[in-house]
């Protein structure tokens, strides 16, 4: 890559637009979910989607029996070749084409490959629009243009359209609306894609929040449905209540302005649904097919640490994120998916936001052990010795001390660490990783070796007391109630609260936010004094080797959490999390153990 170049894409290489705008929707994300007591709907939903995904070939046998009693033509295509070819035969020659938003046509470049042949194609959602102008892809699932500010839309429309427009966001939008509305009533044919198509009765359902997927379905004489294989549902029960977790998942709506119900053609139409395989069907017979229940929210995107500072053409290409990396390697190609998922932190920030319950992180490591790690990474993540229990046992309990804590840097919280062995009635295991860092970094067969000798060793204990909250997220996954967090279990010990002589505020680890039932910092609570702070619950950037591999990012990822004051101290029970908040806070960054 020539100087230049790297210059260009280190100075474009962060997005304010976006950053503001995800942080805007989680904002009201949250709020929704937390008065409508929407996580309550997540276990139905999850297992309608089950279901109807295991049942799909019979599901879309009956669909397409009933859609054909109803007038709508079904083809069911392999790849983007054969959707692509079946369009193009229907379609007579140079003809004005509107098209809703659809992640599944931008997938098969659908737009593109039907403009090559002749036809004039205009995108009528605002966001597709904006980015047809500009000649980009998507970068984003719900907000195609969430990567530009209103000044940037202004100067592409008055230089385009040779207009004298201000970046009122209200004149901008009438100006669009006004130029699609000639379109739509001269259209002959519409695309649209669907968010749901239910197999009994036969409907096929798409929202919207501007009206332009009724208008692109209702007024020209052909249609075209293009949704892919996985968008099938078996019955119309629970349907609203997924469709509450899409909207209000996706943009913090309720409901969406408009949902349109497709059964049937109008009097003057024909309609065709083609279904489109493209990997998905291989997809959802693989070890990745939780992935497949993904309905495109973009929640996952909204909350990811990275995507937030580099948005979606950096982090993907049609589909973005770490879901994206698992659908691109089902849907485009391998070389793609990998490229997509090196910016994934493994964090797991996004798996509590998921309507779907989809174990993204622990996904992407698994796609991650297909490709090769940088020497740099994978050489120290080898070295890292096994844990082995060379001495009998004296106690009932152990403490699995773990690699972070026997360097240098954790002397002195090492040292605190041991000295609870007693009280604890605990062995201590010092040495040794707990093959987490290994797990997440595509390295499996590494990763279970390691916790497979732990498993030997803890099988001999009641409770095992883990320090590092990173750890300790990891081997309860795999060991259950006996794995205890240490600063936790310590602060039980304690029946009055300590006095604090300093403001202290809390950093979340982010291993920590998927776990159900489990929170530390209210247990800390207990005995310690700690002020509410608004970025306890952002990422560090960390991630244990990200900021190796990725230190622009990370550093600024790191940055969002600056304070402007100085007389305070921050706890943190994760060592990468507190050696990585060192970078800015210094001596102020203490373990949580350190406080006992």
């Amino acid at each position: 890559m020539e100087q230049r170049s790297v210059t260009l894409w280190l100075f474009n290489l962060f997005n304010e637009n976006v950053y503001r705008a995800t942080n805007h929707t989680v904002e009201k994300k949250h709020k929704l979910f937390n008065e409508k007591k929407l996580n309550d709907l997540i276990p139905l939903a999850v297992e309608k989607r089950k279901k109807s995904l295991g049942n799909a070939d019979k599901l879309w046998l009956e669909a397409k029996k009933n859609f054909e009693k109803n007038g709508i033509e079904v083809f069911f295509a392999e790849n983007g070749k054969e959707a692509r070819d079946f369009i193009k035969s229907k379609l007579k020659e140079n003809e004005l084409i509107v098209k809703g938003k659809s992640l599944t046509t931008e997938e098969i470049q659908l737009r593109q490959f039907l403009e090559k042949i002749g036809h004039e194609v205009i995108e009528t959602d605002l966001g597709e629009w904006i980015i047809q102008q500009r000649n980009e892809l998507p970068s984003h699932f719900t907000a195609p243009a969430l990567h530009l500010s209103a000044e940037d839309v202004r100067k592409m429309i008055n230089k385009k359209f040779k207009t004298k427009l201000s970046s009122n966001i209200q004149e901008l939008t009438d100006f669009v609306r006004k130029h699609l509305r000639e379109k739509f009533l001269k259209a002959t044919t519409g695309i649209i894609g669907a968010n749901f198509v239910i197999a009994n009765p036969s409907t096929i359902i798409a929202v919207s929040n501007e009206g332009n997927i009724s208008l692109s379905a209702r007024l020209p004489e052909k249609i075209f449905v293009v949704t892919g294989y996985d968008r099938i549902y078996d019955n119309a029960e629970n349907m609203e209540n997924i469709q509450k977790l899409l909207t209000s998942s996706a943009t913090g709506q309720y409901y969406t302005s408009y949902i349109d119900f497709i059964k049937k053609p109008l009097p003057h139409q024909e309609i065709f649904l083609i279904v489109l395989d493209n990997g998905r069907k291989a997809l959802l017979n693989s070890e990745f097919k939780d992935a497949a229940r993904c309905i495109r929210c973009a929640s996952c995107l909204n909350i990811c640490p990275v995507y937030k500072e580099i948005g979606g053409h950096k982090f993907g290409k049609v589909y973005h994120g770490g879901i994206g990396s698992l659908l691109t390697a089902f849907t485009g190609n391998k070389k793609d998916a990998g490229k997509i998922a090196e910016f994934c932190l493994r964090c797991g920030s996004c798996e509590p936001e998921c309507p779907m319950e989809i174990p993204i992180s622990k996904l992407v490591a698994k796609l991650s052990s297909n490709y090769n790690l940088p020497v740099y990474l994978k050489i120290p993540l080898k070295m890292m010795k096994e844990s082995k229990n060379e001495s009998e046992k004296k106690n009932k309990n152990l403490i699995f001390v773990g690699c972070a804590f026997r360097t240098p840097m954790f002397k002195k919280v090492n040292k605190k660490i041991k000295s609870y062995a007693k009280i604890l009635n605990a062995d201590i295991v010092e040495q040794g990783c707990c093959g987490m860092p290994h797990f997440y970094k595509g390295l499996l067969d590494e990763s279970e070796r390691r916790v497979k000798s732990l498993g030997e060793i803890f099988k001999n204990y009641e409770t095992v007391y883990i320090p590092c909250s990173s750890g300790f997220s990891f081997l309860k996954e795999r060991f259950g109630e006996k794995i205890k967090l240490m600063s936790v279990e310590v602060s039980k010990l304690y029946k009055n609260k300590k006095e604090n002589n300093i403001k202290t505020y809390y950093h979340l680890p982010c291993h920590l936010k998927h776990l159900k039932d489990f929170n530390e910092k209210s247990e800390l609570l207990k005995i310690i004094e700690i002020e509410d702070w608004e970025h306890e619950e952002k990422c560090c950037g960390s991630a244990g080797t990200f900021w190796i591999s990725h230190p622009l990012i990370s550093k600024k990822i790191l940055s969002r959490k600056r304070e402007k004051e100085q007389d305070f101290e921050i706890i943190t029970s994760c060592p990468s999390c507190y050696i990585q908040l060192k970078r800015i806070f210094k001596e102020r960054v203490k373990h949580s153990m350190e406080k006992f």
